[in-house]
């Protein structure tokens, strides 16, 4: 469903003109109100399941902690640590952060979708939170560019034709990732770029958040962490990564191990540094021969092959 569904509390419908993507500045209106959005993925209220892990988790952290949760405000304790963590990652995909066209697969509160905006992006945000979703409307309010929302799981994306598609923490998340994925890659333009990231193999054992329970998963398990009530998460090799992306059928053109230095396996050592001085440790963490293997993250870009050349 697109933003023209949006109710406001009390009934009210927003009025936006033209087709989606909507001018940001036409969201101004929603900005602090706790609107409706139609669900367009029925899933998304199954219970029980692995797939609902990560939202069930979700809600509890609105619920509990939205301090924690909507990062991108300033005063939130761990708006520093969150941005340096985008930071980061941009730096990675420096080279694709001029897209025309974008579409952001989990997109929580917006922490790519609004760089994408700040640029004059159109951009198409999808998140099975609603919760995360109105909070993206609202720091979105009032930026340069076009944005649609959708309330949808991995699986139920919008169509469209777009230049980057980012799935940022997402794919590790969902049982039928390959599935998921070339929902994905179906939206890609011929050339366009999948800007990713997924959970390295060992390195979230030795994170603060690890969970309780999970040794015997940790030494000989088969790369899935499921711990129910807790989390379900798949964690990936290098081998595994480049098979998923090759089922896509996507080229990987980037594949960094990260160590996640603000929230990973040495997250208690870390001390203030600068975006560069974390890249300078990252590299040298991804050289040494013990906390090597012990990275958390793989981050990556992998490109839709262009279609054939007419001959």
């Amino acid at each position: 469903m697109s933003l023209r569904s949006v109710v406001l509390p009390g009934g009210e419908r927003l009025a936006l003109e033209g087709e989606p993507p909507y001018a940001a500045t036409d969201l101004v209106p929603l900005v602090g109100k706790a609107f409706e959005l139609p669900c367009d993925d029925p899933s998304l209220s199954g219970e029980g399941i692995p797939e609902s892990a990560y939202l069930e988790g979700a809600q509890a952290g609105w619920s509990e902690h939205p301090e924690w949760m909507d990062f991108l405000d300033e005063s939130s304790p761990v708006w520093d640590l969150k941005s340096a963590e985008r930071d980061l990652y941009m730096r990675h995909w420096r080279p694709h952060l001029g897209a025309v066209r974008v579409l952001d697969v989990g997109c929580g509160v917006g922490r790519f979708t609004l760089p994408f905006l700040e640029r004059g992006a159109e951009v198409w945000s999808v998140d099975g939170d609603l919760e995360s979703l109105r909070r993206c409307a609202w720091h979105a309010a009032g930026l340069r560019g076009r944005l649609e929302l959708h309330w949808s799981g991995v699986h139920v994306l919008p169509e469209v034709e777009v230049d980057v598609v980012i799935a940022a923490e997402v794919l590790p998340y969902v049982p039928r990732d390959r599935e998921a994925l070339a929902s994905m890659v179906a939206r890609l333009r011929p050339g366009g770029v999948l800007l990713f990231s997924l959970e390295a193999r060992w390195g979230w054992a030795a994170s603060q958040d690890a969970p309780v329970g999970g040794l015997q998963m940790a030494l000989d398990g088969d790369g899935v962490v499921d711990l129910p009530g807790d989390r379900w998460v798949r964690t990936h090799d290098e081998d595994s990564v480049r098979a998923l992306i090759s089922s896509a059928g996507l080229e990987l053109e980037q594949l960094a191990p990260s160590h996640w230095l603000t929230d990973g396996p040495l997250e208690g050592v870390l001390g203030e540094m600068t975006l560069e001085e974390l890249v300078e440790a990252e590299a040298k963490l991804a050289e040494h021969p013990v906390w090597g293997p012990l990275h958390r993250l793989w981050i990556g870009v992998a490109r839709k092959p262009a279609s054939p050349t007419a001959g």
